[in-house]
């Protein structure tokens, strides 16, 4: 019993059920394992990212109950708030968040963290890490598909390159910035008004660099009117600096440019002084101090300067402590304070000296930066020009599938297609083949039908003729019986005309074609006829006759015309026993035109149609309008000519 329990066991194990009981357990494990990771996702919404305390921010790093993903965030907010007081320790929690946003593969924190720790190397002055910082932010950023955050870190790029001397490839990295941020966000938000306010700050400050003032000028206009539209909208001190700068760099220097200037250079000061950042405080100060000097107001520039220096050595700003020490000696030296000015001429030229030992370090870490930035770059447009041809080999072999699919249903519908056409065909076919037969059939009996028809019409042309024949001959014999000279004119006539239409039958009984007539033949042959028996000696006959067809029943008719006109023509028109009858007929579209003349004695008076008591007239007037056509007789100058047309 227990052997054949397990075995059914084992059975089922093996079998389909054990496959779904293996499935089942794969996924409970699956659901267990991916219960952490849901926690971490989902506790963010716990703590909503908004700006806390730094003292508040600083407890929340350091709690082990706060989740990890969480803490990045934490950690990225405390390295930027800190950063307008303590740039190392902001650097320091940066890159604990970078670290620990790694460690987890949290992406969105990571460039969040890359970023705050680019933005802090650049406020430190280190700008070759900054640039390393910012460049491998913009790989992670590439390969994720996070365009959004493509539009800082290009921006930090030029504001980078615009620092260390490079205006040109500053001002491409900007443009590529507002690139991005243009095919993001096309219209004005203001979900994007911070970032388009950055951006025409930095666009403006890259021309101003590059002494382009005018547009300088009207970027940073933009970027007030954006401050206008939007309070929240950052950038005001900024653009009203680079104002300030614009109209303090104009030439010729105007005291209406330079009050201007110093105008937006209060306002900037004003602004950035309610923000508490004491860096752009010193920066600011410094440009208020030359625009004093330029006005030459050595007191104000003096005050200005000094105040300056001490920030800038508060926040650690080399540049800015160079700066303002060399203005405050300036200063000094223009108000008579010779020793105070050397001495602070002393600072200055040690700093100077100091700044230019690390730039020059800087500057040969900035070149293999910019290789390495250069290489990476090489490497990004390879991988992507390989990712291009790799989508485009897919979107190739997914093309040649469907067209494979496509063809394959086309053969197939062809080939039912042709099956049921090939079935009908075959029973078309045979039912053709059938009808055929029958045809064929049915051919031969009206073959054998037609044979004995025109074998029957034959001999019925044949008797016809015979009967013509003999009825000619008693009106001939019956002529001579007559001792009357009009009533054997009489006889000769009837007799013409039976000779006529005799011709007709001989013409039909000899000719393949039983329904139609060749005119031109049947004319030749009724004219020879009448010639030899009506013509005298002198007179001579010429025709022209034109191949026309027509059918028997008028081809009768047609002969009863021409033997009445022609027989008056060689009985009245010719006095001397001399003279030319001439005959032509004409192919006219499907009708025809004869046109009978003669050079004879020509017409009475009375007319040729005109004798209604004729009786050859009569029949020639009934027989053309049998055959529907039209008559007329013109005299000529020596002769007559009759000409008979039909048209259709």
């Amino acid at each position: 019993m227990y052997t054949t329990r397990s075995g059914r066991f084992m059975s089922c194990l093996c079998g389909w059920k054990g496959g779904l009981l293996l499935l089942m357990a794969g996924l409970l494990l699956a659901v267990e394992w991916l219960q952490p990771v849901q926690a971490q996702a989902s506790l963010p919404r716990v703590y909503p990212h908004i700006d806390y305390p730094v003292d508040t921010l600083q407890r929340l790093v350091r709690n082990p109950r706060v989740p990890d993903t969480s803490r990045v965030f934490f950690l990225a907010r405390l390295a930027q708030s800190i950063g307008s007081t303590d740039l190392t320790k902001a650097a320091k929690y940066a890159n604990e968040a970078n670290q620990l946003a790694q460690h987890l593969g949290y992406v969105r924190g990571q460039l969040q963290s890359l970023w705050v720790l680019g933005s802090t190397k650049m406020e430190m002055g280190d700008y070759v890490a900054a640039i390393k910082v910012y460049q491998q932010a913009v790989v992670l950023s590439e390969s994720t598909g996070h365009k959004r955050m493509l539009v800082p870190l290009y921006r930090n790029l030029g504001n980078i390159s615009l620092v260390t001397g490079d205006p040109v490839r500053g001002l491409n990295f900007l443009l590529e910035s507002y690139r991005v941020l243009r095919g993001l966000c096309p219209e004005i938000t203001p979900e994007c008004v911070e970032d388009y306010s950055l951006c025409y700050t930095s666009l403006g400050t890259a021309y101003f660099e590059q002494k382009r003032y005018h547009d300088a000028k009207v970027y940073a206009l933009m970027a007030l009117m954006l401050y206008d539209r939007y309070s929240t909208a950052p950038g005001a001190a900024k653009a009203n600096l680079l104002l300030g700068r614009i109209y303090q760099a104009e030439l010729p220097h105007t005291p209406a440019r330079l009050d201007s200037a110093g105008f937006y250079l209060q306002a900037a000061l004003y602004i950035q002084a309610t923000k508490e950042n004491e860096k752009e405080v010193a920066g600011n100060l410094i440009s208020l101090a030359e625009l004093y000097q330029q006005q030459r107001k050595y007191r104000d520039m003096y005050q200005v300067a000094l105040r300056s220096l001490k920030m800038a050595r508060k926040v650690g700003s080399i540049p800015f402590e160079q700066d303002a020490a060399s203005l405050v000696a300036r200063a000094s030296a223009a108000l008579g304070n010779y020793q105070e000015a050397y001495g602070y001429q002393l600072q200055a030229e040690t700093l100077n000296a100091r700044m230019v030992d690390e730039e020059k370090a800087r500057a040969q870490e900035q070149l293999q930066v910019r290789y390495e930035v250069q290489a990476q770059q090489q490497r990004i447009g390879l991988l992507t020009q390989q990712t291009e041809s790799d989508a485009a080999a897919a979107r190739q072999q997914r093309r040649w599938q469907w067209m494979l699919v496509c063809l394959c249903s086309t053969l197939t519908l062809f080939l039912i297609v042709g099956t049921v056409l090939f079935v009908r065909l075959r029973k078309s076919r045979r039912e053709l083949a059938y009808a055929n037969e029958e045809l064929a059939c049915a051919n031969e009996e009206i073959s054998q039908s037609m044979a004995e028809k025109e074998v029957l019409v034959q001999e019925i042309q044949h008797r016809v003729i015979n009967n013509l024949t003999l009825m000619g001959s008693l009106l001939s014999w019956q002529r001579d019986t007559m001792p009357d000279p009009a009533l054997a004119k009489i006889l000769d006539g009837n007799r013409a005309r039976l000779q006529s239409m005799a011709m007709v039958h001989k013409f039909l009984y000899q000719a393949d074609n039983l329904a139609s007539v060749r005119l031109d033949n049947y004319l030749q042959a009724l004219l020879d006829s009448q010639h030899s028996a009506l013509a005298r000696p002198g007179i001579t006959l010429k025709t022209n006759l034109a191949p026309v067809l027509m059918d028997a029943k008028e081809a009768g008719y047609f002969g009863l015309i021409v033997n009445e006109v022609v027989t008056n023509a060689y009985k009245h028109a010719f006095v001397n026993d001399k003279g030319c009858l001439i005959v032509e007929l004409v192919h006219q579209g499907d009708g025809f035109f004869l046109g009978i003349t003669d050079d004879g004695k020509g017409l009475p008076e009375t007319g040729y149609v005109s004798r209604p008591n004729s009786i050859g007239i009569q029949l020639v007037k009934t027989l053309t309008k049998q055959l529907k056509a039209k008559i007329s007789v013109q005299p000529q100058l020596v002769g007559t000519r009759v000409e008979i047309t039909r048209l259709f």
